[in-house]
C-alpha cells in the first residue's frame, strides 16, 4: 500500500500579501482570472481546497503559523474551527526562529491550541528548517510527528519516500527510553508545489506524470522492516490553487484516488497506522 500524507502550509496572513506583491507576480496566474477575482482574493483558497477534497472523499492536514507578517493567527479562527468540525487536521507551522528554543515552540503550540481546544500532534517548520535537536523538543511537548525534513529541491529523491522514527536514545535525548512507539515519527517532504514548478521546472501538463513516476519509485522500494518506503508526503500550499501549476490540484487528486493501492491520509491517521 502507498500512503499519501496530504498537507497544506498556510504561509500567508488571511488577508494575503499586499496587492503590490501579487501584481508583481501576475505571470504566475492566467490573465483571465483577474477579470473575475480580486487580487487580494487570489491567495485565499481554504474553502476551495475543502470543496475539492470533500468531492473526492479526501481529508488532509493544514499547518498554520502563529507568527504572520502584518497579520494574526486569530484571523483564521473561523477557518480552523470549520476545518476541525469537518474532520480536517490542524498542525503547527512553527516559526524558524523558534526551533532552538523549546519554550518558544511551546508558546506557539499553546497559541494554536487556544483556538483548536484540542491537542496539536503535527509539526512542520516554516521554510522546512530542521535540526537534529528538534525531534527531542517536539517529543517533550507532546507532538506525535514532524514533517520538516527535505534533502533536495531539484529532484525526486527516494530518501523522501519513507518515514522514520527519531530515536531519542541514540541522541541521548527524550523521555520515552526504549519504547519506539512513543518516538516522534518524521515524514520527509517528497513533493511540494514550489520545488516542482520552480526548482525542477516541471511543466503544468507534466505534473501528473511526475506523481506517477514518484508512485512507481515508491512501489519499488523494499520495506523489509517497515522503516522505508510506502509514504509520500505532499505539500500543496494554500495560496497556489489559482496559480499556473497549482491549479492542477484537483486533477492530481483525481489521479491519486484512481489508484487501487493508494490511500490519502492526514498526518495523524498515518501515525496511528504506523505505530500499531
Amino acid at each position: 500500500m502507498q500512503y499519501i500524507f496530504l498537507s497544506h502550509d498556510v504561509d500567508w496572513r488571511r488577508q494575503g500579501p499586499p496587492v503590490e506583491h501579487i501584481l508583481e507576480r501576475k505571470d504566475r496566474f492566467d490573465s483571465k482570472i483577474f477579470e473575475k477575482t480580486k487580487p487580494e482574493d487570489l491567495y485565499r483558497n481554504i474553502p476551495e481546497y475543502m470543496e475539492i477534497e470533500e468531492k473526492l472523499g479526501v481529508r488532509s492536514t493544514f499547518f498554520f503559523r502563529t507568527i504572520y507578517e502584518n497579520g494574526n493567527l486569530i484571523d483564521y479562527e473561523d477557518d480552523i474551527k470549520q476545518l476541525q468540525e469537518l474532520n480536517w487536521e490542524i498542525g503547527l507551522h512553527t516559526d524558524p526562529t523558534s526551533i532552538d528554543d523549546i519554550e518558544k515552540i511551546r508558546l506557539e503550540k499553546e497559541k494554536l491550541e487556544s483556538i483548536t481546544k484540542k491537542p496539536i500532534f503535527g509539526n512542520r517548520v516554516h521554510f522546512l528548517n530542521y535540526n537534529l535537536e528538534l525531534p527531542n523538543k517536539l517529543e517533550k511537548l507532546g507532538f506525535a510527528y514532524d514533517s520538516s525534513l527535505r534533502h533536495s529541491k531539484n529532484r525526486i529523491d527516494e530518501k523522501e519516500m519513507r518515514y522514520f522514527r527519531n530515536n531519542p536514545v541514540m541522541q541521548n535525548l527524550g523521555s520515552y527510553g526504549m519504547d519506539p512507539s512513543k518516538w516522534i515519527i518524521e515524514f520527509p517532504v517528497t513533493l511540494m508545489d514550489a520545488y516542482l514548478f520552480t526548482h525542477m521546472k516541471i511543466k503544468e501538463d507534466k505534473i501528473i506524470s511526475e506523481f506517477k513516476k514518484t508512485l512507481d519509485i515508491s512501489r519499488n522500494l523494499w520495506d523489509g522492516e517497515g522503516l522505508y518506503g510506502g509514504v509520500i508526503t505532499v505539500i500543496w500550499h494554500d495560496n497556489v490553487l489559482k496559480m499556473k501549476g497549482g491549479r492542477m490540484y484537483q486533477q492530481i487528486l483525481e489521479f491519486l484516488t484512481s489508484q487501487d493501492d493508494v490511500k490519502i491520509m492526514r498526518g495523524i491517521d498515518l501515525v496511528e497506522i504506523l505505530k500499531n
